[in-house]
């Protein structure tokens, strides 16, 4: 054991599934005991002064299962980050929350790509698979495509509950939003949400029409949020988390 920063903060270890498992232990004025885990794999343990190591230890051991689950989660999406894709046959690519693997068929007598969703495969047609850029872009644009026409469905399915009537829908590709509602009620999407699951893009679109509503994110706007999306904080925390997956690169 060492010491970590502060005096109070100390790094510890515990065997966990048959895995060392690192962790920090933080001391400080709080009542509970709580377990968080970064996107890199760092857990911190957050208790009241007063707390014992074995205390620590034993709360480890009854959240195992959870823990493990986390970081296997977070280390399979940095493997996946780190990887280029090549646009070839039987790689991965998410499409409303599931997996997909990717057939390329050859049919020399296209004049522009077909793509066929199965059961567990996109089936991708086209007569040239030599050129990966052009492969990306059929696939986006498939991708694209897909997004506008959820996306209107979702927002005229909701904005009809709301008594509200938005202005004009636009689908962009944002690094760092996934959505916007301007004064006028003009609504902006990422359409990289067409890879996350239903109940996180329409988080999305429910928040957006919110902004109608109360144009600020004020106790009044997470209200009505919540009213037509009460796990919203669910989804919020899992687009924070799992935001930078849902891409095609």
């Amino acid at each position: 054991m060492k010491n970590h920063g502060k005096s109070n903060d100390r790094v510890c270890s515990i065997i966990l599934g048959g895995r060392e498992l690192k962790y920090t232990l933080k001391r400080t004025n709080r009542r509970s005991i709580g377990i968080s885990i970064d996107k890199t794999g760092f857990v911190t343990v957050a208790g009241p002064n007063g707390i014992s190591e074995e205390t620590v230890r034993e709360l480890l051991r009854e959240k195992a299962s959870w823990i493990l689950d986390k970081l296997s989660h977070f280390e399979a999406l940095a493997a996946r980050k780190g990887k280029a894709k090549e646009f070839a046959g039987d790689e991965e690519y998410p499409y409303l929350g599931k997996m997909f693997k990717l057939k390329i068929e050859i049919e020399t007598s296209l004049k522009r790509p077909v793509f066929r969703l199965q059961e567990n495969t996109l089936e991708l047609y086209t007569k040239n698979t030599e050129n990966t850029g052009m492969l990306k872009d059929y696939l986006k644009l498939w991708y694209v495509e897909q997004f506008k026409r959820i996306i209107e469905q979702r927002v005229g399915y909701f904005s009809k509950i709301m008594g509200v009537t938005p202005g004009k829908i636009t689908v962009r590709e944002q690094k760092t939003r996934w959505g916007s509602c301007s004064s006028r009620g003009n609504l902006n999407f990422n359409w990289k949400l067409i890879m996350a699951r239903p109940e996180v893009l329409d988080y999305v679109v429910i928040h957006e029409l919110c902004h109608m509503k109360e144009m600020n994110h004020s106790d009044r706007f997470w209200a009505l949020v919540k009213e037509l999306c009460p796990r919203y904080k669910e989804y919020r925390k899992w687009l924070k988390d799992n935001g930078s997956s849902l891409s095609i690169d």
